[in-house]
């Protein structure tokens, strides 16, 4: 197994570990390369000489090591990860809800509300804020387990993972009250947000797809019904009832 060198204390292991090496291979060469009455009398000073030079080369190799694993793991982090907000890709995130544990879940699909108006008013540096604000709060609002993935645009999907509907819709209510009370700083202006909420459940061996489009369609709901609140998909005709969230 390949040695990863992530730490300080990696790279002094490392070092400490090659000197060892080093030192031990020059005794044995000393003494298969020298008579003894030559081997012992220079084996101090060989032994000084060996740490000497393989301590530095030791020390220089870790710190490549630990800076080949820091760019490998900005990598893999890029990969799965969107650059703007630091959230999961919509790939990376089902390539994660394919390992979910059979375990109940809600998913719950979060969108900002007159986004697109905020970016006129405020312009892209301001709607860029906001997006980073927004996945920050919803991320720091989730366990570390939970999914929070950025779709597209300003539309973000959750995943709470062994959640029931009523705690899902109890969560969104209070990630809507955080977004309404989170205002965002650009420069010296103090801009507001307001987000609506789909909730859908999703049961173990269910379809992901499904259950977002539920979500999905309960979000639109709350849109309709004037924003700011939070939806719930329920079977049957209706598909979903309008629920203030709590202000």
């Amino acid at each position: 197994m390949p040695w990863e060198v992530r730490t300080r204390q990696d790279e002094i292991r490392f070092t400490l570990v090659v000197s060892l090496i080093v030192l031990a291979a020059s005794g044995v060469l000393r003494s298969l390369m020298l008579p003894p009455e030559l081997a012992m009398p220079t084996l101090v000073p060989g032994a000084a000489m060996a740490v000497m030079i393989a301590a530095p080369i030791g020390w220089i190799i870790a710190r490549h090591l630990r800076a080949v694993h820091d760019l490998s793991a900005r990598l893999e982090h890029a990969l799965h990860h969107d650059l703007l907000t630091g959230v999961r890709t919509r790939a990376s995130f089902y390539e994660a809800a394919r390992a979910l544990e059979d375990q109940p879940c809600v998913v719950i699909v979060a969108d900002i509300d007159h986004f697109k108006g905020f970016n006129d008013c405020h312009g892209h540096f301001a709607g860029d804020q906001a997006l980073r604000q927004f996945a920050t709060l919803l991320a720091g609002n989730c366990r570390g387990g939970d999914l929070v993935a950025r779709f597209g645009g300003e539309e973000f999907v959750i995943v709470l993972r062994g959640t029931g509907a009523d705690q899902g819709r109890a969560i969104a209510d209070r990630l809507a009250d955080r977004v309404r009370a989170s205002p965002i700083y650009v420069g010296e202006r103090s801009l507001s947000l307001t987000a609506s909420f789909g909730v859908a459940a999703w049961t173990p061996g269910g379809d992901m797809d499904h259950a977002i489009q539920q979500a999905d369609g309960a979000l639109y709901r709350a849109k309709n019904s004037g924003r700011d609140r939070v939806c719930c998909h329920h079977p049957g005709p209706e598909g979903a009832a309008p629920l203030q969230a709590v202000s």
